[in-house]
């Protein structure tokens, strides 16, 4: 019994391996406003930004970097980081989940939930536990008929992403620089809709040697270059014209470690960048939570945001909406 377990182990591990380089194919478009209606999802903003005329956004890209802290991206002056901050709108006092851990807060900066209602509460790969139990922004633009990529360099990860959730799920290598090269170049060639790139390297030098140490800053510029990448890619292609990019972060820390239990350890970057955001622009107001990713790139497809999703769509980055309408709406007209 025990041989045909650990047999039915290595088909799993096998078949987990192989499935992380197959390409989905896409569903074929469809009208997105009436497959979500179809499925019961109905937006959550208020009808006066319902309403409103968006930006030119056919594009969102999500770029995390394992383990930055806030405060080295406000101090650091990192090249590529600054010049997303002067072209768009950027927060250094954002928070990640109480559980300030790679598993858990990257899958409630996807889905826009509580790891008690996404499930993932643990921190590493373990095929036998399954995957995210609650829906992903990837699981929203796929079934509307958009086109999803997803980019990582660790494996567990993985669990955020069941079969078929998203168009292309790939781990081009651990550091970023194999990472943003591939995802470049697919981003480039495929344009997909909505597409997630995670960096691991200020993460790993945080661990070994220390937030903050000499030999993390070098890996946070390493993880700036590696943003370079991507940002050179799509300006060349031209899709930085119609691509709202969000950089932000899974959580923080301290010596080796972030258990949350600091604010230094759930205190992230969040930075904006894209067609109609406001430029040089301090987020003001309420704090921005990692829950907000999600909800902000569905209002930026143009999706309906599910009344489950716990977070709420930053419209404070967009330029063209009335300052005193946004500081005036309630939170709670954002959420369930």
């Amino acid at each position: 019994m025990r041989k045909v377990q650990a047999a039915l182990g290595i088909l799993l591990a096998a078949g987990v391996a192989h499935e992380a380089r197959v390409r989905a194919q896409p569903a074929a478009p469809i009208d997105k406003l009436a497959a979500t209606a179809a499925a019961g999802i109905t937006s959550v903003l208020p009808p006066s930004l319902v309403e409103r005329p968006r930006p030119k956004i056919n594009h969102v890209l999500i770029i995390s970097e394992d383990g930055l802290r806030a405060d080295a991206v406000a101090t650091l002056h990192l090249k590529w980081h600054d010049l997303l901050r002067k072209r768009g709108s950027y927060s250094d006092h954002a928070l990640t989940i109480r559980d300030a851990s790679t598993l858990p807060a990257h899958a409630s900066m996807l889905s826009g939930v509580e790891p008690k209602k996404h499930g993932l509460t643990w921190n590493s790969w373990r095929p036998r536990e399954g995957y995210i139990k609650a829906p992903t922004i990837f699981t929203h633009a796929q079934e509307a008929g958009l086109s999803t990529a997803f980019f990582t360099g660790k494996n567990k990860l993985r669990h955020i992403v069941p079969p078929g959730a998203v168009g292309v799920y790939e781990r081009p290598g651990y550091y970023c620089k194999k990472v943003a090269e591939e995802a470049a170049s697919y981003l480039t060639t495929e344009k997909p809709a909505l597409a997630f790139v995670h960096f691991s390297d200020p993460d790993e030098l945080g661990h070994s040697k220390g937030w903050m140490s000499p030999a993390q800053k070098h890996a946070i510029v390493h993880s700036d270059e590696c943003l370079g990448i991507i940002y050179e890619a799509l300006e060349r292609s031209g899709l930085i014209d119609n691509t709202l990019i969000i950089v932000s972060a899974d959580h923080g820390g301290h010596n080796r470690v972030h258990s949350g239990a600091k604010k230094i350890d759930r205190e992230i970057p969040w930075i904006a960048c894209g067609p109609g955001v406001r430029e040089d622009y301090v987020m003001v107001g309420d704090t921005v939570s990692t829950l907000d990713t999600a909800a902000t790139a569905l209002y930026a497809l143009g999706l309906p945001i599910p009344t489950s999703i716990e977070g709420k769509p930053r419209v404070d980055i967009f330029a063209e909406l009335p300052e005193t309408r946004l500081l005036s709406t309630p939170a709670a007209t954002f959420t369930k």
